[in-house]
């Protein structure tokens, strides 16, 4: 009986894995490193990105991030990419092609969006006390940047954008921390007294 309802179980997921994948389709969506677009993979070698060693020896995960239509999407990242230029991409594969929709930072967020398409949240360091928030946007036929924030760090902290770091320094005068309040514009506004 027992070994009747395994069977009986193992026909029914196996049913279930025909219904929801398609033609030519399976119900644990891959992509192969031989898939992976040419311009992904020339990119290490044209921007040296993450050192020669990474450039001769990519380790591309390849990470499925849901379905859509009839395709999937994956983000791609090179694991021995260590730097701060270091890229990601969002794949789209579908019967017969492969592309790449977009390029962004490595330090990303994903988020739920349009048609199965994820909202893309970035971050990157433009320099030791400033770096930008990112967001991009599934358009219909392409993404698209719908928001991009300015953000500063004072002593390895974020303040946040130059009103938010105001605000802060603000409050740090009104609990005596006058050197906190001049750091934070200065790194801000250029401003070194108050």
């Amino acid at each position: 009986m027992r070994k009747a309802l395994t069977l009986f179980s193992t026909l029914i997921a196996a049913g279930a894995a025909l219904v929801w994948t398609g033609t030519g389709e399976t119900s644990d969506p891959m992509l192969a490193v031989r898939e992976i677009p040419a311009d992904i993979v020339t990119h290490c070698k044209a921007s040296n990105t993450g050192g020669l060693e990474a450039c001769h020896q990519p380790e591309f995960t390849r990470r499925w991030v849901g379905m859509i239509g009839q395709g999937n999407l994956f983000v791609v990242t090179n694991d021995l990419c260590v730097d701060s230029g270091c890229r990601a991409w969002l794949v789209r594969k579908t019967a017969g092609s492969v592309t790449t929709l977009l390029a962004f930072d490595k330090t990303f967020r994903l988020h739920g969006g349009m048609g199965g398409y994820p909202v893309i949240e970035t971050y990157t360091d433009l320099s030791s006390n400033q770096g930008a928030y990112s967001r991009f946007e599934w358009n219909g036929s392409s993404y698209t940047r719908t928001a991009n924030r300015l953000v500063y760090r004072v002593d390895g902290e974020q303040c946040g954008t130059r009103e938010q770091c105001d605000t802060t320094a603000r409050d740090a005068l009104r609990h005596q921390d006058v050197d906190r309040a001049v750091k934070i514009w200065e790194n801000v506004h250029g401003v070194s007294w108050i």
